[in-house]
C-alpha cells in the first residue's frame, strides 16, 4: 500500500516537471515587451496588438502577497509577450496613439 503512494506521487512530481518544462521552452523565442497593472491597461494593449496583427501571449505572476482582493483587478499583473521578430512591431502598436 506504501508503494502505491510513493509511486502517484512519483507521476504528480514527474506531471509537474513536464508543465513547468512546456511553459519554459515555450517562452524561449518570446519577449515581454509590457506589464500592464490592472485589467483595464491589459485590454487596452492587447487591443492595440490586436488591432496591428500581432500575436501574443500574456504570463500573469501570482500575487501571493495581495490581500485586498476586491481591488485585485486593478492592481494584478500581466506580462506581455511577443515573438522576438514581432517586437519592434508590437512596440509600433502600442505607442500608436
Amino acid at each position: 500500500m506504501g508503494s502505491v503512494k510513493y509511486i502517484i506521487i512519483g507521476i504528480l512530481v514527474l506531471g509537474i516537471a513536464c508543465v513547468v518544462t512546456v511553459k519554459l521552452i515555450s517562452y524561449k523565442y518570446w519577449t515581454c515587451i509590457y506589464t500592464a497593472f490592472g485589467s483595464d491597461n491589459y485590454f487596452k494593449v492587447i487591443g492595440k496588438l490586436e488591432s496591428g496583427g500581432v500575436p501574443f501571449k500574456t504570463k500573469t505572476p501570482m500575487n501571493l502577497g495581495s490581500t485586498d482582493f476586491q481591488n485585485r483587478n486593478k492592481t494584478t499583473q500581466y506580462d506581455v509577450y511577443v515573438k522576438k521578430e514581432d517586437e519592434q512591431a508590437a512596440q509600433r502598436a502600442i505607442h500608436r496613439g
